[in-house]
């Protein structure tokens, strides 16, 4: 395996084991919204920062930027 292969199995693992404690806390009566609401967060989290991350790693980023009033 890769780094980066390493990197993602790890971060599998972490969602899972994340997803997993939600699941027995609402089945032990927590709140199923902020339970939800937290994964949704944490992957709306995730996702954002991958495209940041895509938009920065563009060449002609930065020009556009600068167009902006």
């Amino acid at each position: 395996m890769t780094d980066s292969e390493d990197e993602r199995a790890r971060r599998a693992a972490e969602q899972e084991e994340r997803a997993l404690r939600a699941i027995a806390a609402i089945v032990q009566g927590g709140d199923l919204t902020a339970e939800t609401l937290a994964l949704s967060n944490e992957f709306t989290d995730r996702q954002t920062g991958r495209l940041r991350n895509l938009f920065r790693r563009r060449p002609d980023a930065e020009d556009r930027t600068e167009d902006r009033p």
